[in-house]
């Protein structure tokens, strides 16, 4: 036997947890911790002490700590108070002495704590929150439908079975039914919630506002996905960010300022499209060279191309954005400033004689390019632990370590071409990226953060990217299992969170193409293109009638196969009659007890809201094989 009353107080517990997990990160650690420990308690008091307080306290205490956080509610910090509040009353739920009545405002308070946490998350995890709600929250409500109808007397546990089948299944059928509604109803890229989006600060990316000589991020450390990009891209790629043109000291920064009018004339053209995740920054990173970003969804900031050749918005990327973007395999053009032959003012003299001793029988600037990038060649490594130094640090990396990361590599090399005459700068971005095969897109990672430099020769910038070839120790441990996971979130924005009016229109242009195509085609082109769709719905619909009409073991089968075999050894005609008409019918039937105990299986299914057991159907169906 199952009481109804102490399985919708669990499954009530169970959904209210599922609202406590998914407002971390949104509700604050200590309140979040000491509201969860309350709420156990009363899942304890419930099942053990059913020691209740009195309403009227509990219900001052939820309306003073209501009140005590909702001083913090303001137009920055909505959500965080909102969601206090929404705890503590389910605190007091939990509280107190609970009727069917209290039990349906926790499974309401939880499912709208789970909604809220959508104005912050919007990632594959509220996926998994909301379908843990669901499907608990709706077998929670069937079995306390039944305690608000039975109280709290015991039932069968074949009937607390059924109760279970039916509140699994029904969530699943509504989900299914409502695919179309998610396909046509209208949307926007914008959240009801956008005006209370979280504040973000602090490095997010591998892209900073400068590059310091010197120092080393964890940066490469990370392996946050910062985009995802679908097309077909060359074997090697740099991703453009950001273009530094100024050291002051130690310190690379952006000084030139303005539109870039100037763009490659030639070169192959490549497409491509990318979903950028939120980076809370304003960058667009694109293939190098880019040439223009041809559609943006989602984003609601001006794009604009500043001097540098790299394209940035006119504000913070702070959601998932998608871009349609066209590269030109070809260097820029546009022409070097004064700034780019500009080096700190108290360089060591052992790194000027450096950039004279290479510059020696140089006339042309491609042979001192050329005699830059061999000098790195020999005794340089690549390394994230950079050595302790004293002085100047370019100097202790070019005579003393001889190892560093690109940061060093770039600034060093740069240097020295401004040193011997050739206008430089450091450009800031990503190299490389990993191919997805679960998904078939291509991932770049925080991990693959880099900076390089472009030297202007014969007018046009090339790429001169000293840096030893190395793999990211953050890029090695991306296994099979990660690719596989990310496919999984690729898939989730893609269908869902960045399911676009766009795409509603594309789907709806494809359907009439379709339906254009058939009208355009012959009856027999038609039939010829619907014959295995047609034949594969009957078969699926003959096999589904034979098995719900005559292999599945049921009341109404069982009754039916009675009545059938009854005819041919009776000789009696008993379809169509009602069961107390077939009783009379068969009154002088040798089997007429066996006969009357299936018929009252059929009549207790058909008629009585209790059911039967699947013990009592397989009783009938053993003594319809010993009768006939």
């Amino acid at each position: 036997m199952v009481s109804p009353k102490r399985v919708s107080l669990l499954l009530s517990y169970l959904v209210g947890l599922g609202c406590f997990f998914s407002l971390q990160g949104i509700a604050l650690d200590p309140v979040l911790f000491v509201l969860l420990t309350l709420f156990l308690a009363g899942l304890i008091n419930d099942l053990k002490f059913r020691f209740y307080i009195r309403r009227w306290v509990l219900t001052l205490a939820g309306f003073s700590a209501s009140v005590l956080f909702l001083t913090d509610l303001s137009l920055d910090n909505a959500i965080q108070p909102f969601s206090h509040v929404l705890l503590v009353l389910l605190v007091i739920k939990a509280l107190e002495d609970k009727k069917p009545r209290d039990i349906y405002q926790i499974l309401l308070l939880s499912l709208f704590g789970v909604a809220v946490s959508t104005t912050f998350r919007l990632d594959i995890s509220f996926l998994a929150f909301f379908i843990y709600e669901l499907l608990l929250g709706s077998v929670a409500f069937l079995f306390t439908n039944l305690y608000a109808n039975l109280g709290d007397r015991p039932v069968e546990r074949e009937v607390a079975v059924r109760y279970l089948k039916f509140s699994l299944l029904f969530p699943l059928v509504v989900g299914v039914l409502s695919v179309p509604f998610f396909l046509i109803l209208p949307r926007t890229h914008t959240p009801i919630f956008d005006a209370f989006a979280r504040n973000q600060s602090g490095l997010v990316s591998g892209i900073a506002e400068s590059v310091e000589i010197g120092k080393v991020g964890e940066i490469q450390q990370d392996n946050t996905v910062i985009m995802r990009v679908y097309g077909n891209l060359p074997r090697s790629v740099y991703w453009r960010v950001s273009v530094f043109d100024t050291v002051i000291g130690t310190k690379w920064i952006r000084t030139l300022e303005g539109d870039d009018t100037f763009e490659p004339t030639q070169g192959r053209r490549v497409s491509y499209t990318v979903l950028l995740n939120p980076t809370y920054d304003t960058y667009l990173p694109l293939m190098d060279y880019p040439l223009k970003i041809v559609k943006v969804e989602g984003y609601r900031g001006r794009v604009k191309r500043v001097k540098g050749g790299f394209l940035t918005g006119s504000v913070p990327v702070n959601r998932p954005i998608r871009y349609r973007a066209i590269s030109v395999i070809g260097d820029p053009t546009d022409p070097p400033d004064k700034v780019h032959l500009q080096v700190p003012p108290r360089l060591p003299k052992r790194v000027v004689d450096l950039a004279r001793d290479l510059a020696k029988g140089k006339n042309s600037p491609e042979e001192k390019v050329r005699a830059v990038a061999d000098f790195f060649k020999e005794g340089f490594r690549y390394s994230l632990r950079l050595p302790e130094y004293e002085g100047d640090p370019l100097e202790s990396f070019l005579f003393r370590t001889k190892e560093g990361n690109c940061e060093l590599f770039a600034s060093a090399t740069a240097v020295l071409l401004r040193l011997m005459g050739v206008p430089s700068r450091l450009v800031g971005g990503f190299k490389g990226y990993l191919k997805n095969e679960f998904g078939g897109y291509y991932i770049v990672t925080n991990s693959m953060a880099h900076v390089w430099v472009e030297a202007y020769v014969n007018g046009r910038w090339i790429r001169v990217d000293t840096t030893p070839p190395y793999l990211s120790p953050g890029v090695r441990r991306i296994s099979r299992w990660d690719l596989l996971k990310d496919a999984i979130v690729s898939f989730w924005y893609e269908n869902v969170v960045d399911f676009s009016a766009e795409k509603q229109v594309s789907i709806a242009k494809a359907l009439r193409s379709g339906i254009l195509e058939m009208v355009r085609l012959d009856a027999g082109g038609v039939f010829r293109r619907a014959l295995p769709f047609l034949l594969l719905v009957g078969v699926a619909f003959s096999g589904f009638y034979l098995y719900t009409n005559f292999l599945r073991k049921s009341p109404e089968n069982l009754y039916r196969r009675m009545i059938g075999k009854a005819e041919k050894v009776e000789g009696v005609r008993l379809k169509g009659l009602l069961p107390e008409d077939v009783l009379k019918a068969l009154r002088d039937s040798p089997h007429y007890r066996e006969i009357e105990f299936i018929v009252r299986i059929y009549q207790k299914h058909r008629y009585s809201p209790y059911g039967v057991s699947r013990k009592e159907l397989e009783e009938g169906y053993r003594v319809l094989r010993n009768i006939y």
